[in-house]
C-alpha cells in the first residue's frame, strides 16, 4: 500500500475531534501523516489535537471555511495519497487500508458514509441519517462526498485542489473538474466512516441553508429547475422507513417543511 496522509478541516471540534483521532490511532494501516487544519475555532480545537497522543500536524485556517481548510492541509502532504475526512466521523479500522485498495491514478476514491444509530433517535435525526450522505448516489452523480474521499496527491494538485471560495458543494465541483479531464469517480464499500447525524432544527437549517447556498454558487440550473428543491415528503417517508421504523407523514411533514425552506433559503439568497 503506498503512504497515505490523513486531512481533516475543524472548527469547533473540540468535542468531537478526540474521537476521530482515535479511531486514526487504531487504524490496521497507520496514516505516515494526520493533518488537522484549525480553522478559526474558538473552542480550544487546535489544543485537543496538539495535546492528543496521535501527535498530529496542527495547521491554522484562514476560517474562509472547510474547502480552503483542506487545500491548506493539502499543501503540506508530503505522501503518493491523501484521505479526507471531517472532524465529526469516525472511521472504522480497515478505512485507510480498504480506501487505498482502489485508488490508482486518475481515480478519486469515495468510501461509504454511515449515520450513527443511537437508540431513541428523535424525527430530525432519524431524517437526516436516511436521506443525507448516500455516499453511492454521490458517486453515480460524478463525485464524493469529503467526509471521505481518497485520492492521489498528485492528481489533486493537478486539478488545483478545491475551490476555496466556496462555502459548500466543493466536493461536487472538484468532481467536475475530474470528470472534465478523463478521472474517475469510484465507491470503495469497505471504507466506512460513522458520521454523526443533525439532530434538531439548527442543525438540520444550517446545514441545508448550506447545501442550497452551495448550488446557488454552482449555478449549474435556474434555480426553479432545481431538483434538490423538488423532493417529496412520500420520499422522504419511505427512505426513514427503510432506515428504520416507519413515521407518519404528519411525523416527517414539519421536518421535511424545514428541509425544503432551508434548501430554498440557500438557493435564492446565499
Amino acid at each position: 500500500m503506498p503512504e497515505v496522509s490523513v486531512v481533516v478541516p475543524a472548527r469547533d471540534a473540540a468535542g468531537s475531534l478526540p474521537r476521530l483521532l482515535d479511531a486514526l490511532l487504531a487504524q490496521a494501516q497507520r496514516p505516515a501523516a494526520v493533518i488537522v487544519v484549525d480553522d478559526a475555532s474558538t473552542d480550544g480545537t487546535a489544543e485537543v489535537a496538539r495535546t492528543h497522543p496521535l501527535a498530529p500536524q496542527v495547521l491554522t485556517g484562514s476560517g474562509a471555511g472547510s474547502y480552503a481548510a483542506r487545500n491548506v492541509g493539502l499543501s503540506a502532504v508530503t505522501t503518493e495519497c491523501v484521505a479526507f475526512t471531517d472532524a465529526d466521523c469516525e472511521p472504522t479500522p480497515q478505512w485507510l487500508s480498504a480506501g487505498l485498495e482502489d485508488v490508482a491514478p486518475g481515480v478519486l476514491v469515495g468510501g461509504a458514509v454511515q449515520q450513527r444509530r443511537r437508540p431513541g433517535a428523535g424525527r430530525w435525526e432519524r431524517y437526516d441519517r436516511a436521506v443525507y450522505l448516500d455516499q453511492a448516489e454521490l458517486v453515480a452523480q460524478g463525485f464524493a462526498a469529503t467526509a471521505n474521499l481518497f485520492a492521489r496527491v498528485d492528481d489533486l494538485r493537478s486539478l488545483g485542489g478545491f475551490d476555496a471560495t466556496l462555502r459548500s458543494s466543493g466536493d461536487k465541483e472538484l468532481g467536475q473538474r475530474a470528470l472534465r479531464a478523463g478521472m474517475r469517480v469510484v465507491l470503495a464499500e469497505g471504507a466506512v466512516v460513522v458520521h454523526e447525524p443533525r439532530t434538531d432544527l439548527r442543525g438540520t437549517w444550517a446545514l441545508l441553508r448550506r447545501l442550497g447556498s452551495g448550488w446557488r454558487a454552482l449555478g449549474e440550473v435556474p434555480w426553479w429547475q432545481e431538483p434538490g428543491l423538488r423532493v417529496p415528503l412520500g420520499r422522504a417517508v419511505e427512505l426513514v422507513a427503510a432506515d428504520g421504523d416507519p413515521l407518519r407523514r404528519r411525523q416527517l411533514a414539519p421536518v421535511h417543511a424545514v428541509a425544503l425552506a432551508a434548501r430554498w433559503r440557500g438557493r435564492l439568497l446565499g
